[in-house]
């Protein structure tokens, strides 16, 4: 796989819209990053991986996050309802996250996602095994 794009250490603060980050979010590498009061409704970043990064006010509601990996990152007051299947979260933190129903009435599930040695301060993750 050839990422998409590779960003290291940014400081990412109040962008409206995910296609002022980048014209393709997947497939991408972020370490270190800072996301701060940014609105990625709907954003692909599918197979992306996210190392030590900070996502504090991020809104990625309806986001295809599909396959993609936080490592050692930090959620703090996002909405993260979003389609995270088979996504991978290892050592996160998630304070006050938003991960209830979406604003038609369904359910938040992240089928076959995983969680492994993450911290959740808030509502539990929407986590479900595969039928």
């Amino acid at each position: 796989m050839t990422p998409a794009c590779i960003r290291i250490g940014e400081e990412i603060c109040r962008v409206k819209s995910p296609e002022k980050l980048a014209s393709n979010m997947d497939s991408s590498i972020w370490v270190n990053c800072r996301f701060d009061d940014c609105d990625l409704s709907g954003a692909q970043i599918s197979n992306s991986m996210f190392t030590e990064c900070h996502f504090k006010s991020v809104c990625l509601y309806w986001c295809h996050a599909f396959r993609a990996a936080f490592i050692d990152c930090e959620f703090v007051d996002c909405d993260l309802r979003g389609a995270f299947d088979e996504a991978r979260f290892v050592k996160c933190r998630f304070t006050d996250c938003e991960v209830g129903d979406n604003n038609l009435g369904g359910t938040t599930e992240w089928e076959d996602a995983v969680s492994i040695e993450c911290v959740v301060r808030g509502e539990a993750l929407p986590i479900v095994a595969a039928s």
